[in-house]
């Protein structure tokens, strides 16, 4: 599928690039991009919640990406292994 801001022939060779990528250099590329996208999520849930802690904003994090239910869990475990991350953004 062509992006609608990429010119046809930028768009070919893209494609062209990926294809003789290989299989390891395109999932090395999309972990690379999952990575890319899911530390922008976090960064936007610092930036919007400074005033929560760290494990406030972990939780608000998660619970849209697992479900509150998961997210609760995950951070209760993590508490008890590590203890509670209080630390909240310096305005």
């Amino acid at each position: 599928m062509r992006s609608p801001d990429t010119e046809p022939w930028a768009d070919k060779m893209q494609f062209d690039l990926l294809r003789q990528a290989g299989p390891g250099k395109r999932l090395e590329l999309a972990c690379q991009l999952s990575a890319l996208a899911w530390n922008a999520a976090r960064s936007a849930v610092d930036r919007y919640y400074p005033e929560e802690t760290e494990d406030q904003r972990d939780l608000r994090f998660l619970s849209a990406i697992y479900g509150k239910e998961l997210a609760e869990k995950f951070i209760a475990h993590r508490q008890r292994v590590l203890g509670p991350r209080n630390e909240t953004l310096s305005r």
